[in-house]
């Protein structure tokens, strides 16, 4: 390196004091005309440099990490020429001494290394690159871990928006999934009863607009009184009255559909077989149960069968012995009175009844009767839902055909009883 040459982290001599600047060379001055090929110009910031000199080679002054790093530099340059590679070298890991163990930082070694190198100071020895990047203090790199590139998401590119828009409001479709209304059924019910109000009440508002402009004496030549001369044009008129009486009520329930005559027949006719067999069953216990028949002696002639379905027959001599009644059936009979001709105390209700009951009327008599007059009223009742009587209209055709159906079930026990007596 020459002598004008700056060193590393050294400031140019030619560049620290502005007024070191070499003068331009006469070339500077030189007009147009002259020949620019005879001098060329130099640098105006450049000086004559002097006779250049060459020095020999010499070692390299280094001293502390520059020195090691010069050292290594060194081997590996010469093994990196000489392909061979370094034999490793086993140390003496396997002797313990006072440091091995030496975890606090303390001892001969941890002192050695913790203190610094002296450095060379002087004219000779000026301070280096690698001694000012050993000034530097080091930094433990920080490993930042890169962002994972997101994945490219789909973009869908609408249509620009159009700025010429309708300024009137227009209607909107109905919301998937809703009806068309955006109502449920109870408010679109509700939504129905408040228009059908708000209808009803906008027409007897015209009715009653119209009728006063009809009835005003303003519209009669002379200032007659139409009322006068027509009594019954009075105001307001029947049919005006009878909507405003009704307009505070609730709105009346729509009748159901009436049923089919097919169903509702074949329903009349079967209640009413089993509304007459229970009627039959029930005539002459009831007769006995209050008292009216005659009083007798059976005289038992067969009995088959036991319990529900136990049947016996006999014959029945009136207690007066007005008549003999033979081959009739016996009910009520003990099992100790199943024994032919054993007899037992009996009534009948007439002689030409083709039934008698031993021994006196108890509880099975009276409850006998009992369940049959309510199973014919229950007929009755099945009757007026098969018929479809509370499907009518108006709720006193309703009572009327729920009144007929109960009637019929009545007629037959009435006839039976009749006819048993």
């Amino acid at each position: 390196m020459t002598g004008d040459a700056p060193q590393p982290g050294e400031t140019p001599r030619n560049e620290a004091n502005p007024w070191s600047y070499a003068d331009p060379e006469t070339a500077f001055w030189r007009g147009d005309s002259e020949d620019p090929s005879a001098e060329s110009p130099r640098h105006p910031r450049r000086r004559p440099a002097g006779a250049p000199v060459l020095e020999p080679p010499r070692t390299a002054d280094h001293s502390g990490e520059a020195a090691e790093a010069h050292q290594a530099g060194a081997q590996d340059v010469a093994a990196a020429l000489s392909g061979e590679s370094r034999k490793p070298v086993e140390q003496d890991h396997h002797k313990v001494d006072d440091e091995r163990f030496n975890t606090a930082g303390d001892g001969t070694v941890y002192t050695a290394r913790g203190k610094e190198q002296p450095r060379a100071t002087g004219p000779e020895h000026e301070p280096t690159i690698i001694d000012l990047l050993a000034a530097i203090p080091k930094e433990q790199p920080v490993a930042t871990e890169q962002p994972r590139p997101e994945p490219v998401q789909e973009v869908m590119i609408l249509p620009e928006p159009d700025r010429n828009r309708p300024t009137v409001a227009l209607e909107r479709g109905p919301v998937p999934g809703q009806p068309p209304s955006g109502l449920s059924r109870l408010g679109r019910a509700r939504a129905d009863r408040a228009r059908a109000d708000r209808a009803l009440q906008d027409r007897v508002r015209q009715e009653r607009a119209s009728a006063l402009l009809e009835t005003s004496p303003f519209w009669q030549a002379g200032g007659e009184n139409r009322t006068e001369e027509n009594p019954t044009q009075a105001w307001p008129p029947p049919e005006t009255r009878e909507k405003l009486a009704n307009a505070g009520q609730p709105p009346r329930r729509r009748p159901r559909d009436p049923r089919r005559p097919a169903p509702g027949l074949f329903g009349l006719v079967a209640l009413g077989l089993v509304a007459a067999f229970f009627a039959w069953v029930s005539a002459e216990p009831f007769w006995l149960a209050v008292g009216h028949g005659d009083e007798g002696a059976v005289t038992v002639s067969a009995c088959t069968g036991s319990g529900v379905t136990q049947r016996c027959s006999g014959q029945f001599i009136a207690a007066s012995g007005a008549y003999r009644v033979d081959d009739l059936a016996l009910l009520g009979v003990d099992p100790a009175q199943r024994a032919t001709g054993s007899t037992a105390p009996a009534r009948m209700v007439s002689s030409e009844s083709r039934q008698a009951y031993v021994g006196d009327t108890g509880v099975l008599v009276h409850l006998r009767w009992a369940l049959s007059f309510v199973l014919v009223l229950l007929c009755g009742l099945g009757i007026a839902g098969l018929t479809g009587a509370r499907r009518l209209e108006t709720a006193r055709a309703r009572r009327g055909a729920l009144l007929m159906s109960m009637a019929g079930p009545l007629v037959l026990l009435g006839g039976f009883l009749f006819v048993a007596y």
